[in-house]
C-alpha cells in the first residue's frame, strides 16, 4: 500500500508550467488550423495537449488552495472559478455568434434563431448542447466554441476535486487517476461531441488526478540537478510527438497520458530555468487562456470573411493571419477585459462575503482574485 506523503512543494509559482500551458495553447491552435484548413499533418497530434492542461491544474490547484480548505466555503470556491474561467468564454460566445448569424443569413438559408439562442444560453452557463444542428456548428457540444468542452469537464472536476478535500487526497487521487485511465482504455480519448461525451470524464480524471497526486508526492522526490536537463528533453518528446506528421497509435497517446504527461509536469517542478527562460515563460503562459478560448471565434471570423472575398480556403494566408491575430487579440482581451474583470469581480465578492461575515478570516487576495497561475483548457 501507498504511504501518504505529507511534504508539500513550499513553492508557489512554477515559470516552467506556464512555460509547458504556452506551448500547448499553440499547439492547439495549430492542430485546429491544419483540421480547419485541410491540413491535418499540421500539429496532428496536438489534441493530446487537453491532458496536459488537465495534469496541471489538478497540480496548480492543490498548490494555490491548500491553506484555504477548511476556511474557503464551496460556494466561495466555485465562485472563484467560475471568475477565472468564465468571462473569456462569455467573450468568445459574443464574437462567434454574430459569426454564426451572418453567415447564415449571407448563405441565404435562415437564420437558426432558436437553435442559436439555445447554443448561446447553455455556452454562458458552460452546459452541453446535445443535439446541436450542423448549420451552428453541431455536432460539437459547445457548437459556438468547440473547445469549450474542456473547460465543463474542468468545472466538474474541480467540483469533485473539493468536495473530496478533506479525504487522504494522495491515495483518493491515485486511485481515482488509476481508475479513470483503466476506463479510457476502452472507451479512448474524446469528450467533444455527444458520441464520445461520456470519455471525457475519465479523460479528465486520469490526467486532473495524476496532478494531484504529483502534488502530494512531489515533496518526497530528490531535487536533483539532472531535474532540468530531464525537463528539456521531455519537452523534446513532447513537441515531437505533437508534431507527428500522423496520427499516433492509441497505445503511445495512453501512455502520453498515463507517463509522460505527469513525468513532464514533475520535472517542471523541479527544473530550474534562466531568468530570460522564465520570463519567456511567464508570458507564454499568460496567453495561454485567451488564446485557447478565442481561437476558434477568430478563425471562424477570418475564414469566413476570406471565402466570401477570394472563393477557396488557404492555409498560406489564413494561416498566419489567424496566428497573428490570436496573439494580437488575446493580449488585447488579457489587459483590457479579462484580468480588470476578474479584478472586479473579485473585489464584489470579498465585499460581499465581508458585509456578510465580518469576523470571517478572508482568503488571500491572490487567490480570490483567481490570478494564480492555473491551468484552465
Amino acid at each position: 500500500m501507498l504511504g501518504r506523503p505529507e511534504a508539500h512543494s513550499t513553492q508557489k509559482h512554477h515559470p516552467s508550467l506556464d512555460g509547458l500551458r504556452g506551448f500547448a495553447a499553440f499547439s492547439v491552435l495549430l492542430y485546429h488550423l491544419g483540421h480547419w484548413l485541410g491540413f491535418p499533418a499540421l500539429a496532428t497530434n496536438s489534441g493530446l495537449a487537453v491532458d496536459l492542461f488537465f495534469c496541471l491544474s489538478g497540480y496548480v490547484l492543490p498548490l494555490a488552495y491548500q491553506r484555504h480548505t477548511a476556511t474557503l466555503t464551496t460556494p466561495r470556491f466555485l465562485r472563484t472559478r467560475i471568475i477565472r474561467l468564465m468571462p473569456l468564454v462569455l467573450l468568445a460566445i459574443a464574437i462567434s455568434a454574430p459569426y454564426v448569424v451572418v453567415r447564415n443569413g449571407l448563405a441565404g438559408a435562415g437564420v437558426p434563431w432558436t437553435p442559436v439562442a439555445m447554443a448561446v444560453l447553455l455556452g454562458m452557463i458552460n452546459l452541453p448542447y446535445f443535439g446541436a444542428p450542423k448549420a451552428i456548428g453541431g455536432p460539437e457540444l459547445f457548437p459556438l466554441n468547440g473547445p469549450q468542452y474542456t473547460l465543463f469537464l474542468e468545472l466538474v472536476v474541480n467540483a469533485l476535486w473539493w468536495a473530496t478535500r478533506r479525504l487522504d487526497q494522495f491515495r483518493l487521487a491515485v486511485v481515482l487517476a488509476c481508475c479513470c485511465f483503466v476506463l479510457l482504455l476502452p472507451m479512448g480519448l474524446g469528450g467533444d461531441i455527444a458520441e464520445t461525451f461520456w470519455s471525457g470524464f475519465p479523460r479528465v480524471g486520469a490526467s486532473f488526478f495524476a496532478g494531484v497526486a504529483l502534488f502530494h508526492f512531489e515533496g518526497r522526490v530528490p531535487n536533483w540537478r539532472a531535474w532540468t536537463a530531464i525537463f528539456w528533453s521531455l519537452f523534446a518528446v513532447m513537441a515531437v510527438l505533437f508534431y507527428l506528421p500522423f496520427e499516433a497509435p492509441l497505445a503511445l497517446q495512453l501512455f502520453w497520458v498515463a507517463v509522460l504527461s505527469p513525468l513532464l509536469v514533475l520535472a517542471g517542478t523541479r527544473a530550474r530555468l534562466s531568468t530570460f527562460v522564465n520570463r519567456v515563460c511567464l508570458s507564454a503562459g499568460a496567453l495561454s487562456y485567451p488564446v485557447y478560448c478565442l481561437h476558434y471565434p477568430i478563425f471562424s471570423w477570418v475564414n469566413g470573411l476570406y471565402r466570401a472575398r477570394f472563393g477557396p480556403q488557404s492555409l498560406a494566408i489564413e494561416g498566419p493571419l489567424v496566428i497573428a491575430l490570436a496573439l494580437v487579440l488575446s493580449f488585447a482581451a488579457l489587459k483590457l477585459y479579462d484580468e480588470p474583470l476578474r479584478r472586479f469581480l473579485a473585489t464584489r465578492s470579498r465585499r460581499a462575503h465581508g458585509r456578510r461575515h465580518p469576523t470571517a478570516p478572508s482568503p488571500l487576495k491572490r487567490i480570490s482574485e483567481g490570478i494564480i497561475a492555473e491551468t484552465d483548457d
